[in-house]
């Protein structure tokens, strides 16, 4: 069998295993809600043995000394996503997330839960998925919505989702274009907490 045919339909198991089928386990209530961090901290553990398996460096996975060469165009984008969220919140209806700064949970969980996303997403499925596939166009999409679909447990989805997508396209089209894996959480770090104050995010 052709190795490439082999690496796709690999890389389309890992996907369904790792991505889709922990996500429908949330979204049907197989797993109760408050095992999401747990669940999402067992695939990146599985993902970090696929890294180790194969040999993956820290440059790899876009983690480089000099971070801060592309400082520039990380912050215009984070910039400009901020503007757009506060946009977006003059136009669509939405429940500000109110005393945010009392909510223990959500402040010890989100840094290490915006980090986390972008290690999976991007550090290791981008990289997985330009290991195997050769269109760009593919690859950005296809990392878009499984990044999108991870928040079909939230209750507003029907706007989630093509938020999210849109946002995802956003995330893996920087990462493509500057690999920087320090950059891109600390960009989404920002983002998700703007949309999450702005109350853009309930979970179900």
């Amino acid at each position: 069998m052709d190795n490439t045919k082999t690496n796709k339909e690999i890389v389309w198991v890992q996907i369904l295993y790792l991505f889709i089928i922990p996500t429908l386990l949330l979204y049907f209530k197989i797993l109760p809600g408050n095992f999401r961090f747990i669940l999402l901290l067992t695939v990146a553990l599985l993902l970090f043995g696929i890294v180790k398996h194969a040999n993956w460096t820290y440059k790899d996975l876009g983690i480089n000394k000099n971070f801060m060469k592309d400082i520039l165009p990380y912050s215009l984008f984070t910039g400009g996503g901020v503007f757009f969220l506060i946009w977006l919140a003059q136009i669509v209806p939405h429940g500000q997330f109110l005393e945010w700064w009392e909510n223990a949970k959500f402040l010890l969980l989100f840094i290490p839960l915006s980090i986390l996303q972008e290690i999976i997403f991007r550090g290791i499925l981008m990289n997985m998925l330009e290991r195997t596939f050769k269109s760009v166009i593919f690859i950005i999409i296809l990392n878009a919505a499984v990044f999108s679909m991870m928040h079909v447990i939230y209750l507003n989805s029907i706007f989630v989702l093509p938020m999210t997508f849109i946002a995802g396209i956003g995330f893996a089209w920087m990462y493509y274009q500057y690999k920087n894996l320090i950059l891109i959480s600390a960009s989404h770090t920002v983002l998700n907490f703007v949309a999450m104050i702005l109350g853009f995010f309930f979970i179900r």
